[in-house]
């Protein structure tokens, strides 16, 4: 249950920091400002990308010792 909240603060805490990225991304290429867009755009998917590698590593490494503490369940 411990994970789910945490889970939920991550993916916030993302959608916060690259949702704005993203839409900077978004209106240069409508606006023609190809070279802007695509540097916008790849911003934020990298965000997205870091900040879920950052929490899978976390979180395997707190699962795996649940899961040592409980007797690999």
């Amino acid at each position: 249950m411990a994970l789910g909240i945490v889970r939920t603060l991550q993916l916030a805490r993302t959608l916060v920091v690259a949702g704005p990225v993203g839409l900077i991304g978004a209106f240069s290429l409508l606006e023609g400002r190809y070279v802007h867009g695509v540097f916008f755009v790849t911003a934020a998917l990298g965000l997205v990308g870091v900040s879920e590698y950052v929490y899978l590593r976390l979180a395997d490494r707190t699962v795996g010792r649940l899961r040592n503490v409980r007797g690999g369940e």
